[in-house]
């Protein structure tokens, strides 16, 4: 990873993060991208609770539960690349792929 520092729209320094940094970074930024995701889905903690304590039909509960467990799946493999990762490039390369949303959410 890199960041570049701009001084008035001129680019001054590039500052190249160490591999461990790097790593860290991707895995907090998948981390907020998962988490997004699934409050993005409509799937507030209000409504994640509710679905645990099974308040809504068994259908709604599951389909929750379901979305909410491969969206978890999505990060630990993305989690488990970057951990793999030799270089900064291969981290950052590292990809969150959304699952589908399902209609009975």
């Amino acid at each position: 990873m890199r960041t570049e520092v701009y001084k008035n729209g001129v680019l001054v320094e590039v500052i190249k993060s160490s591999l461990e940094e790097s790593k860290n970074a991707k895995i907090e930024f998948i981390r907020e991208i998962a988490s997004l995701t699934i409050t993005t889905a409509g799937l507030d903690e209000k409504t994640q609770l509710n679905a645990i304590a099974g308040i809504y039909e068994p259908e709604r509960c599951e389909a929750i539960k379901s979305y909410i467990a491969a969206c978890r799946n999505e990060y630990l493999r993305c989690k488990a690349l970057i951990l793999a990762a030799t270089t900064n490039d291969e981290a950052d390369a590292v990809q969150f792929v959304a699952p589908a949303v399902p209609e009975n959410l």
